[in-house]
């Protein structure tokens, strides 16, 4: 298997902090997102790399066995014998055939086999304290959503495993994970975590959401950001433009004048907040967008432009405040 550096691909070092590897991604993703490469493979790929790269370092937890067990860190964490090793009786996650997401929790891990500090075994299990004697470890795994899956809601089955390791019985259950969890957010399975001692309750699992990166958006808590590309034409005189929501796609007004990096909002157009109160807002950044090539005309039509604005003098100057 040939080694990923996914810090390489980044442009960041190994002690690169949380933010850093955020602001690299998105700089790195705007320069090389497909809508402004169209039928650039070479670009395309290198989109992929990043997004990948992003996925794995934008994750805690994640990053952590990156760093651990190198390049082949997924095979080791599905492998069905090392995982087996950390198990705790009563309770197992595989992957199962009626998973249409790709890579969503092939394995459930209960609570025996402590690696050390507030994590189990090569997995994301962290302790949160027994609420009385002999109960059972609350556990909490994270599952990766697409956005999409995030505003909509989604479900899936899980194939528990339960009875002792020699006399093991499967059964499956079904899982809601609610319209409008986003980053961080968790879901509780009441009675699915670390089996209890000596008769004891067993603990909860507790499923952490982390989204999946975009190809248009970004998310911050409810509200979600989207580069929007304009010509520089339709950005001085004004125009409409159709943009995308996750509703499909809408109308939006640009008004004349406006600049690079301008902000405009529609309101109630983010991710919904759970049990249905509200939404929150999507804001497009504006990107003014230059021909590289110009034809005969356009650029008689621009000098003429030109000599206008020199006629203007200091009042046509983008650089007086500066002289």
């Amino acid at each position: 298997m040939e080694y990923k550096d996914y810090y390489k691909t980044l442009g960041v070092s190994k002690g690169a902090t949380a933010q850093e590897i955020k602001s690299a991604y998105r700089k790195l993703a705007r320069q090389y997102h497909p809508d402004l490469h169209p039928g650039d493979k070479k670009s395309e790929e290198r989109f992929k790399e990043i997004n990948e790269a992003h996925d794995v370092l934008g994750d805690p937890a994640k990053r952590k066995k990156y760093d651990e067990l190198g390049a082949n860190w997924e095979e080791v964490l599905r492998n069905k014998e090392y995982a087996s090793h950390y198990a705790a009786p009563g309770f197992e996650w595989r992957g199962a055939e009626s998973f249409d997401l790709n890579d969503f929790f092939e394995t459930f891990f209960g609570g025996g086999g402590r690696a050390g500090g507030d994590e189990w075994g090569p997995f994301v299990g962290r302790r949160r304290g027994a609420a009385g004697r002999g109960r059972g470890e609350d556990l909490v795994s994270p599952v990766e959503l697409t956005l999409e899956e995030a505003y909509h809601g989604t479900g899936r089955r899980l194939q528990l495993q339960t009875g002792q390791r020699a006399q093991k019985a499967h059964k499956s259950l079904d899982v809601k994970i609610p319209r409008g969890v986003t980053e961080g957010s968790r879901v509780r399975l009441a009675g699915m975590g670390g089996q209890g001692a000596d008769g004891g309750a067993p603990g909860d699992l507790y499923l952490e959401v982390h989204l999946r990166p975009h190809r248009l958006f970004q998310v911050s808590g409810h509200d979600l950001f989207c580069e929007l590309p304009v010509r520089d034409d339709e950005a001085a005189l004004g125009t409409t433009v159709d943009v995308p929501t996750l509703d499909g796609r809408v109308s939006l007004k640009i008004p004349p004048g406006s600049q690079q990096g301008s902000r405009l909002r529609l309101k109630e157009k983010g991710l919904p907040h759970l049990h249905g109160a509200g939404r929150g807002d999507l804001y497009y950044s504006l990107k003014i967008v230059i021909p590289a090539t110009l034809t005969e005309e356009e650029k008689k039509l621009i000098q003429q432009l030109r000599k206008l604005r020199e006629q203007q003098g200091e009042r046509a100057n983008p650089r007086r405040a500066i002289s």
